[in-house]
């Protein structure tokens, strides 16, 4: 028994030897992966002072209290704050255009007039005079989960810079008190100033407040919930799989000698080529379709909530059209690299996680480090991805996912020029 348990292993070990390209795809999907994974979520376990998400800082006022603010902001712990680009010092409208691009995804902008206006809300006559306002500015589609932290520790931070920085001030209008007084202070203007002194704030409301907003012509719809974050990134995850069916069919086909048969018939090459992908084109479409329908009807029957489609819906189907092409000519591309169905497969996933993680689809881009967020934009998830979002979250129309759309074509034409260049038609 043990010999022919023996016999049968060694038999195997030999077939396997036959097929070292599979075997080594076998071992360098996980460790690509392993890899990929740790490098993209460094920032979220590395335990130390930095946050994965990095925060520009603008400061547009030229008083002493915004002065204060900044540079407390500025070395916060826990943050990762950004002050400069191109070693200058970052402007409003260098920060609105990081994140309109994506390269970043908050800003916190203390605009000209804060320092005047906590003083007055301090000093001035009016107990209700408004507090100094400091802008959060975000990405429309950064999911509330980071949002929320971020706006709560600027909120805390800024209100207590703002008032160590006002103390002085206090002080000086105490000082100022007591000589006009002749040296003795009534009970209302002592009670004011220590106040000042003590508590940074002698109105009604918070010295700073926080307004929410994003950068000027970038729409916000709504924040993301978890559905509206995770369906359009798993459905892409889900819609490339299709090159291990693709790839997987057309070895299938040239081991039994089906498409060989094909070829004899009297259609051209293309033809038949057209044919067979249009299928795993349908199935790509058809599986979009079901895992948008799940999220808006089937997920909040268990209490989750539903999937919006913003404000142009039908905007999301030249996104579809196109990342289908894209994985219909990965897909074929790899039927064209392999020489066995192993082969494919095991290609299949070394192309898939890895470009499923540089695209987003796993962790947020955001957390990545700058020369994983560049690596990424070699991936059509990260097109893909950003296209629903674009429409879901942030109210983009037509002419808003021509970028997205026109990547995720220009990768198709690519997979399917080298596909074609190198497939073996017999």
């Amino acid at each position: 028994m043990l010999n022919q348990i023996l016999a049968t292993t060694i038999k195997d070990l030999k077939l396997m030897r036959n097929d070292l390209s599979a075997l080594v795809l076998l071992f360098m999907m996980p460790l690509v992966f392993i890899l990929l994974m740790s490098l993209a979520l460094a920032n979220l376990f590395d335990g130390g002072e930095g946050s994965p998400v990095t925060i520009m800082l603008v400061n547009e006022d030229q008083g002493a209290i915004g002065a204060q603010v900044f540079a407390d902001l500025k070395h916060a712990d826990g943050f990762t704050m950004m002050t400069t680009w191109e070693d200058e010092p970052l402007t409003r409208a260098q920060a609105e255009a990081l994140i309109i691009d994506r390269s970043q995804p908050i800003a916190v902008v203390i605009p000209a007039g804060f320092s005047e206006a906590v003083s007055a809300a301090v000093f001035g006559e009016s107990s209700n005079a408004p507090s100094g306002e400091i802008i959060l500015m975000s990405d429309p589609a950064l999911p509330i989960q980071v949002l929320g932290p971020v706006q709560g520790a600027m909120s805390g931070l800024s209100q207590q810079a703002a008032s160590q920085a006002i103390a002085p001030q206090g002080m000086a209008l105490l000082l100022d008190t007591i000589e006009q007084q002749g040296g003795s202070i009534p009970g209302e203007a002592r009670e004011h100033s220590l106040e000042v002194i003590t508590e940074g704030n002698a109105s009604d409301g918070p010295l700073v407040s926080l307004n929410i907003q994003s950068p000027a012509g970038m729409q916000t719809v709504r924040r993301p919930n978890a559905v509206e974050q995770n369906v359009p990134g798993y459905t892409l995850f889900g819609v490339f799989f299709i090159t291990q069916m693709l790839a997987g069919s057309m070895m299938e086909e040239q081991r039994s000698g089906t498409f060989r048969r094909l070829l004899t018939a009297p259609v051209p090459r293309w033809a038949l080529l057209l044919g067979k992908l249009l299928a795993f084109f349908l199935i790509n479409l058809i599986q979009i379709v079901l895992m948008f329908a799940v999220g808006i009807f089937v997920l909040p029957l268990f209490g989750a909530p539903a999937l919006g489609l913003g404000e142009h819906p039908l905007a999301l189907i030249p996104v579809a059209i196109a990342v289908s092409l894209s994985a219909n000519g990965l897909g074929l591309l790899i039927a064209a690299l392999s020489r066995t169905a192993e082969q494919a497969n095991g290609m299949a996933l070394l192309f898939i996680l890895p470009m499923a993680v540089l695209g987003g689809v796993m962790a947020p881009r955001f957390i990545m480090p700058p020369a994983l967020q560049t690596i990424g934009l070699a991936s059509p998830h990260t097109w893909a991805l950003q296209g629903f979002q674009d429409v879901i979250m942030r109210g983009a129309n037509f002419s808003g996912i021509m970028l997205e759309t026109t990547v995720l074509l220009l990768f198709a034409f690519v997979f399917f020029s080298l596909a074609l260049w190198r497939l073996r038609w017999v």
